[in-house]
C-alpha cells in the first residue's frame, strides 16, 4: 500500500514540479528541484525530487529495514534509465513527441521504480556492501542532478529543445 501511495505521490508532485520554476517566477532556488525547461535531464528531475522526499516517508517506514538505501537506489536509476530510453526510442521512429507518450513514459518509469523498490526491500536481505554502495550511489544522485541544471553538460540530454539551450543559464 505505501509503495502505491509513493507511486500517486511521485506522479502528483512530478507533475507539479514541472511547472513550479515558472511559478516561481525562475527562482534559481527552485531551479534546483524543479524543471527549468524541457531537456530530457529537467524531465528526468520531476521523477527524482519527489523519490527524494518520499524516501523520508518511507525511512520513517522502513528504517530498520536493511535493504532500503540499496532498493532505493536502483529504483531511482531505473527511473533515470528507463525515462530517456523509452523517449529516445519512440523519438527515433516518430521523429516528434508526443505529450500523451511524455506523460505515459513518466508513469511507467515511476510505477517500475516503486515496483522495484518494492521487490528489492522485500526480497533476501541484500550485502551490506550494497546498501553502502546504495546511500553512496543516492548522494551522487542527488548532487548530479541539483548542480547539473546549473553547470549542464553540452549534449542532447541537457538541450532544451525548444529553446536550443542548456540549464538555467540558458548557455548555448
Amino acid at each position: 500500500m505505501l509503495q502505491i501511495l509513493g507511486f500517486l505521490f511521485i506522479i502528483i508532485v512530478g507533475s507539479l514540479l514541472h511547472f513550479l520554476y515558472e511559478w516561481s517566477n525562475n527562482n534559481k532556488i527552485v531551479g534546483f528541484f524543479a524543471a527549468v525547461n524541457e531537456s530530457t535531464w529537467e524531465h528526468i528531475k520531476l521523477a527524482i525530487t519527489p523519490s527524494f522526499l518520499w524516501l523520508i516517508v518511507e525511512g520513517h517506514f522502513y528504517f530498520s529495514n536493511p535493504n532500503l538505501f540499496f532498493a532505493k537506489f536502483i529504483s531511482m536509476l531505473v527511473m533515470i534509465i528507463i525515462i530517456p530510453v523509452i523517449f529516445y526510442t519512440y523519438t527515433f521512429f516518430t521523429k516528434k513527441n508526443y505529450l500523451v507518450m511524455d506523460i505515459g513514459i513518466f508513469v511507467i518509469a515511476v510505477g517500475a521504480g516503486q515496483l522495484l523498490f518494492y521487490l528489492l526491500l522485500n526480497c533476501c536481505v541484500v550485502n551490506n556492501y550494497l546498501n553502502h554502495i546504495g546511500i553512496l550511489g543516492l548522494i551522487l544522485i542527488f548532487f548530479k542532478y541539483i548542480t547539473r541544471t546549473y553547470v549542464p553538460k553540452n549534449n542532447f540530454l541537457f538541450k532544451d529543445p525548444i529553446t536550443n539551450t542548456y540549464g538555467i543559464k540558458c548557455n548555448k
